[in-house]
């Protein structure tokens, strides 16, 4: 019997027989005589005030027999109220399956086997039988099982299921990971971040033929394709498989509008097949092709063995940073920057090294794109913030003025808890605000700009000094930049590495004009030599920072030529 549906899901009203309706006084004798004359009606419903009896065929048929055969003899001339027993489950029509085989199970176990009492309308009844509901909510638990309950894609079980189903040489995994998710949940709240997930899910599942379209959990999709040797297309499969990964990454890509807000979405793509030669698992090979993606910022990668090996450094890389982190291994060097025309020293740059147990002293490079990636940029830059504002302070009360600048990568930008960290560790400290400075890139506050700008604002409403770092390199609008709270710009190494160059002179000109008219001081990093800082300092340089004047240095090893600026005044 096919259901009737109702927004998706079958109800009671395409399960119920229609049956006719008696009061408990009707003669039994009256009711068997109209089921015999009628040999489609399953039975009647007795109706005593607001309380339900049903009698279908069994029920009628064993009592009118009886244990010894006289039943009939016996009830000859009597009502129906001489065979009711117990008042029947009554459920209105629109009550779904579920719920109903549900309700039905839950009577005593003498009574699960009655068939429900279904109201049609105000004067209309029904008889619904239990066996299709309990089929129904089998067969439901079944699909459940493999289904994710956000999204309705299929889950990690039935991905389990399905690679153990095909031929491991013709499968093949397209593993997608969303980018930022975490500012979407961070910045609009976690249920218009389950409202992308769902948006997300429905493209994906468009997308995903001829494959199948899965939710591992979190932001973490997967399209299994059973046979690869179906994928459209021409060429190699796995040229045909980066044409799948890029078509499914633009499917996705949205707009979606969530909240009144639309939401574009980037993420990156890993893939795997079965007849890569050297692959033994299929789900890892593909997890680490997307973490490649996603680290080198490629959107599509296919699986190599290169990658696996990568993919399972980085990991422990990150289990041992996290390490460090609490273990106090990582130890801030300090740079200066000195004045462009009297080369005193102005302020000092924090930059984070890694004092790993067997590997040495390890430059930021080498850990920080790690920890941008995961939840380790939070504690490290905690870390960072709170020995940086913790050594201004040490100069600060020995009678030296030396801010200290310090890095906020992308992802910190987005957590406003890190206002609140400031504003407690110099008060902590009793370290004036302007003893601090607070250095983000182009490509950092472009990722909210809106969320960093209001970020920064609170954090420059203490007296904190502002600098966008990497000018140059991002793509920050004048007009966002006009928005931004700044303090300082500081010109990217790029152009300073060039300014020998009548482009590039004309270019650090340019923007020279424009800090002057925003009222901002201009640093140029990476000064190397003494022509390239006349250069600059001719071009309207404030600020120099380089090897020329000095490398990084823990606070008590600066430069002995730098110690007379570093006297107190």
């Amino acid at each position: 019997m096919e259901p009737m549906i109702a927004d998706g899901v079958p109800t009671l009203a395409g399960l119920a027989v229609p049956v006719a309706a008696c009061r408990p006084g009707t003669p039994i004798s009256a009711v068997e005589s109209l089921l015999r004359a009628d040999p489609a009606a399953a039975g009647v419903v007795v109706v005593d005030g607001d309380t339900v009896h049903l009698i279908d065929r069994p029920t009628l048929d064993a009592a009118l027999t009886g244990r010894l055969g006289f039943g009939r003899a016996l009830l000859h001339g009597r009502p129906l109220s001489a065979v009711l027993g117990a008042p029947a489950l009554v459920l209105p029509a629109t009550t779904t399956w579920d719920d109903a085989a549900r309700a039905a199970l839950a009577r005593p176990v003498g009574s699960k086997a009655i068939p429900l009492v279904v109201r049609l309308g105000a004067q209309d009844w029904g008889m619904a039988p239990i066996g299709p509901l309990v089929d129904y909510l089998s067969g439901l638990h079944a699909r459940l099982a493999v289904t994710d309950d956000l999204t309705g894609l299929g889950n990690r079980r039935l991905l389990t299921e399905l690679l153990a189903q095909g031929r491991p040489e013709t499968q093949a995994l397209l593993f997608v990971d969303l980018n930022r998710f975490k500012d979407i949940n961070d910045t609009l709240g976690h249920a218009s971040g389950d409202i992308l997930l769902q948006k997300v899910a429905g493209a994906l599942r468009a997308a995903a033929a001829p494959g199948t379209g899965l939710r591992l959990g979190g932001d973490e999709f997967v399209v299994h394709i059973a046979d690869v040797t179906g994928l459209p297309g021409t060429g190699t499969v796995e040229h045909r498989l980066r044409d799948a990964g890029h078509r499914l990454l633009h499917a996705i890509a949205g707009p979606f509008p969530v909240g009144g807000v639309p939401i574009t979405v980037e993420a990156a793509l890993g893939i795997a097949h079965g007849g890569m030669p050297g692959l033994t698992d299929l789900s890892a090979a593909a997890d680490a092709a997307m973490y490649a993606a996603k680290r080198d910022r490629t959107r599509v990668e296919l699986w190599s063995r290169a990658l696996t090996s990568t993919h399972t450094a980085d990991l422990a890389a990150r289990s041992e940073l996290r390490t460090a982190v609490g273990a106090g291994q990582l130890t801030l060097h300090y740079q200066p920057l000195v004045c462009a025309r009297t080369h005193r020293i102005v302020s000092v740059e924090a930059l984070v090294r890694w004092a790993h147990p067997t590997r040495g002293l390890l430059a930021p490079g080498l850990f920080l794109p790690q920890a941008e990636q995961s939840e380790i940029i939070h504690a490290l830059t905690e870390r960072v913030l709170h020995d940086a504002v913790e050594q201004a302070a040490r100069w600060h009360h020995a009678g030296r003025d030396l801010p200290v600048a310090v890095n906020l990568a992308a992802p910190v930008l987005t957590d406003d808890r890190i206002a609140l960290l400031i504003e407690g560790l110099l008060a902590q400290h009793r370290l004036p605000a302007g003893a601090l400075i607070v250095e983000i890139t182009e490509s950092a506050v472009m990722t909210r700009p809106e969320q960093s700008a209001e970020l920064l604002r609170a954090i420059r409403a203490m007296g904190v000094r502002i600098a966008m770092d990497d000018f140059g390199t991002g793509y920050t609008s004048l007009a966002l930049l006009s928005r931004l709270p700044l303090d300082e710009l500081k010109l990217d190494r790029a152009f300073v590495m060039r300014i020998h160059h009548q482009q590039e002179r004309v270019i650090v000109e340019a923007v020279s004009r424009m800090a002057n008219g925003l009222g901002l001081t201009l640093v140029a990093e990476g000064v190397e030599d003494e022509p390239t800082a006349r250069i600059l300092t001719d071009l309207g340089a404030d600020l120099l920072q380089g090897y020329h004047f000095a490398r990084p240095a823990p606070a008590a090893d600066l430069p002995a030529s730098l110690s007379p600026l570093l006297s107190p005044a």
